[in-house]
């Protein structure tokens, strides 16, 4: 997972405070910044870093770095210090350095209509941070290579325009997009296929078999590009290969903001891998991560569409269980 260096500063700019301990209700629909630095043998997540390690008590304080580095020079080298006393004896306070440069978590999420031909997915109520949840329903459209989105839904083919900024999909996940050779097919081919009004018609919609998902998986079948359209062949294979390794990113990021949202730092000990991964959320609830047959827990829903696969084992979306 890509991240960028990040400094004190830096992270005082997120667009909430914290202290001690972190309560805040604010919805939150762009990054709120969480960052992360590794101490002391765990890993500290948080919004703003704080002066002190929370697991061992250490002062974290970058002045205060800057002064033991220069003592400990000084005691090298024989020469007194601030107080003109030489430091032939160790200093009293312990203030230990974090073995990797604070870093910010890169943010998952995206605004829909600053990516071009792209397909693009969101909850079908609510965002991803502060609504999703087990009984969650997805909802996928397609963006043109002008930025505007298209999707099918009960109230038949809509197109949204990039300028009208629609506040629904602020918070998206981007699940497959294609390079700018592209663009002038992927739009003529969107056209096609909005162009048969009847298919796409409000007395058409059926939730269950006749939804956004359907019509996402008949474009790309008829864009024939490459994996993107070889997995649209099956609700199943695009869902495997696209759909569930993007919400398993999402759900490890939700999982940690909500902890966060609460608490202002979370705490993480080094720990074997294990094949079944679990983050308790703060707010009472799991978010679990797993490997499994498909079954119960083994679906994606769009609509009230439920997509499983019989076949073999395959990772499951990530849910939050009650």
């Amino acid at each position: 997972m890509l991240a960028t260096t990040t400094s004190t500063a830096a992270a005082a700019t997120t667009t909430t405070t914290t202290t001690t301990r972190r309560q805040s209700t604010t919805t939150i629909t762009s990054d709120p910044g969480i960052l992360c630095f590794h101490h002391c043998n765990v890993k500290v997540f948080c919004f703003v870093l704080p002066l002190t390690c929370p697991h061992c008590n250490a002062q974290l304080d970058a002045d205060a770095d800057a002064d033991a580095n220069t003592n400990a020079e000084g005691s090298a080298n024989g020469t007194p210090n601030a107080s003109g006393v030489g430091n032939s004896s160790p200093n009293p306070m312990t203030i230990t350095i974090t073995r990797l440069l604070p870093f910010r978590l890169p943010y998952p999420f995206v605004r829909a209509t600053q990516h071009p031909c792209a397909i693009v997915l969101r909850p079908s109520t609510g965002d991803f941070l502060n609504d999703y949840s087990n009984a969650t329903d997805l909802h996928i459209a397609v963006t043109t290579s002008g930025g505007d989105i298209v999707e099918f839904d009960r109230d038949g083919l809509q197109r949204h325009r990039r300028d009208d900024n629609p506040r629904d999909w602020w918070q998206s996940l981007l699940v497959g997009d294609v390079p700018e050779p592209w663009h002038y097919y992927w739009d003529e081919v969107l056209e096609q296929i909005c162009g048969d009004s009847t298919r796409w018609s409000i007395a058409r919609y059926e939730e269950s078999s006749h939804n956004c998902y359907t019509f996402v998986l008949a474009f790309l079948q008829a864009l024939s590009y490459a994996q993107l359209s070889d997995a649209a062949r099956t609700k199943t294979s695009f869902c495997e290969k696209y759909i569930v390794p993007r919400t398993t990113t999402a759900g490890k990021y939700i999982s940690l903001y909500r902890r966060l949202r609460l608490a202002g730092v979370h705490v993480q000990r080094h720990q074997p891998k294990q094949r079944l991964s679990k983050l308790d959320v703060a707010d009472g609830k799991d978010l679990k991560v797993a490997n499994t047959k498909a079954g119960t827990n083994g679906y994606i829903c769009h609509g009230s569409t439920t997509y499983t696969a019989r076949s073999h084992p395959r990772q499951t979306l990530c849910t939050i269980e009650e």
